[in-house]
């Protein structure tokens, strides 16, 4: 029924799927980087008095040989449906023209594997499924994932509009403007759950939070602390606010209280927040030896061999006759479910990483061999998810915040990602534009510097046909200055 102000109630239905203790553990644990992981480890082995943890047989690196001629480059990363990047055992030769024999004795662990892959959802899932609450065209579509990509792992929104309106014109051809991306930003992404996600500061995050779970007079002190007071909020100057909002001991407790109940990291839901983590350490380890052949290893680093204390058997076995000793075995089985929950989740977490490591290989392999970025294939999230039968979320939990050691250097596993381009109708990936750019200005004449326009005729020589506007964006992103300040 709609009233005479035009406001009504609508009843909608909506479905949801409940993941199981063990999807949202294995989702978490697939997310995190090595250091992360060991942090999680030490957790639970501290947590857990049944879990207990062999550093005597530390799992160090754990992969197989990838085994592949250097003049055999013809795989170009499209998958017919039936061939797939099965896990790659310990020290077993994988080669391309597998026949998939070795799928045969796994199908029935594989099928489950895939199905707990298939319904955890991760943070960005979770968020990107609400967009179809909303009325977006298919290029706002694009945008808001892009946006969503783009936060850090806190919920926030860290990167200038400008910089991810240049980002999305330059890596995913999308054309976009500051103001439409700050008009999706606030009536859209800031407009999910969890509140605040998407907010560009602490203040607007709490903010947001204020608005959206308050109402009335409580609602309205948190906001006129929030904006009038934030000085004297972050310096927590209690006494000042106290007589500045005039409140009394209760009032200035209860508003406490409330902010209490703030969340200032919406994004950590499924992950923790890893911005003051520096240090890179390789999660993969990628070498080519004189014959082109390429092993890979999952590095494990001093990760400890996991397993149940062999005293919970025993422990099992004990008569529990009264109250107290049924909840004590109550909770035992609890805990060893947990701490056999957790091994089985860092063992399928393995399996994952593995296969969309290889997939990685076999589609970059130009790359691993070379080391020159230009030989790097387009290559998208659904390209590895094709590849190894996972889905798309898994590739996207698998290639944030990792990092795989070649022979050429450390890179995240994100940079082998790349949109395509076109040089004389073939497809290429907007690095070798970059490169093309890049080459084109280091051989100009310096007391005559090329203009856009002249760059643009010069790259269509090459058989790249891009816009000039297109040329100043790839021009900036090299850090290379226009012709007036490159002139001597």
């Amino acid at each position: 029924m709609i009233n005479k102000q035009g406001q009504g109630t609508i009843q909608v239905q909506t479905q949801t799927q409940q993941l199981t203790p063990q999807q949202v553990l294995l989702v978490r644990l697939t997310e995190l980087p090595l250091n992360d992981l060991r942090e999680r480890i030490d957790k639970e082995l501290e947590d857990n008095p049944w879990l207990q943890g062999d550093l005597s047989e530390q799992s160090g690196t754990e992969g197989s040989d990838y085994e592949t001629k250097a003049e055999d480059s013809t795989y170009d990363g499209t998958s017919d449906g039936d061939e797939r990047v099965e896990p790659a055992p310990t020290s077993v030769l994988f080669d391309d023209e597998d026949d998939g024999s070795q799928r045969d004795s796994n199908d029935k662990a594989e099928e489950h594997r895939r199905e707990l892959a298939d319904t955890a959802e991760s943070f960005f899932d979770h968020l990107v499924d609400q967009l179809g609450e909303y009325q977006l065209t298919d290029h706002e579509q694009e945008v808001m994932k892009y946006l969503i990509g783009s936060l850090a792992d806190d919920g926030l929104l860290r990167i200038p509009l400008m910089q991810i309106a240049d980002e999305l014109d330059i890596y995913q051809n999308v054309t976009t403007s500051p103001e439409e991306l700050e008009r999706l930003l606030v009536t859209v992404l800031q407009q999910m759950e969890p509140a605040g996600i998407g907010a560009r500061s602490l203040q607007e995050c709490l903010v947001i939070q204020a608005r959206r779970n308050y109402q009335g007079e409580a609602r309205d002190q948190m906001l006129h602390l929030f904006l009038r007071y934030w000085d004297d909020f972050t310096h927590q100057r209690w006494s000042r606010i106290q007589q500045l909002m005039k409140l009394d001991d209760l009032a200035l407790e209860h508003l406490q209280q409330r902010i209490q109940r703030l969340n200032p990291r919406p994004g950590g839901s499924l992950g923790g927040d890893h911005s003051d983590n520096h240090v890179v350490t390789p999660d993969f380890i990628v070498e080519v030896d004189e014959n082109g052949q390429i092993q890979m290893n999952l590095n494990e680093g001093d990760l400890p061999r996991l397993s149940i204390s062999p005293d919970a058997e025993q422990e099992l076995q004990m008569p529990a006759v009264t109250v107290s000793e049924r909840e004590a075995m109550k909770y035992l089985r609890m805990q060893i479910g947990n701490a056999k929950m957790f091994i089985d989740a860092l063992a399928q977490r393995r399996d994952t990483m593995l296969r969309t490591m290889w997939a990685i290989i076999r589609i970059q392999r130009p790359f691993f061999l070379e080391g020159d970025e230009t030989l790097l294939r387009p290559m998208k999230l659904e390209d590895v998810a094709d590849l190894t039968g996972q889905d798309i979320s898994t590739v996207s939990r698998v290639s944030n915040s990792k990092f795989v050691q070649t022979n050429h250097g450390i890179y995240p596993l994100r940079w082998f990602f790349t949109t395509a381009a076109r040089q004389n109708g073939d497809e290429v990936t907007i690095r070798k534009i970059l490169q093309a750019l890049k080459e084109i200005v280091d051989a100009e004449d310096h007391h005559h510097p090329l203009s856009d326009e002249r760059l643009v005729m010069m790259l269509r020589e090459r058989g790249y046909d891009v816009a000039r506007r297109t040329v100043a964006k790839y021009r900036t992103q090299l850090g290379i200055p226009e012709s007036r300040l490159r002139r001597i």
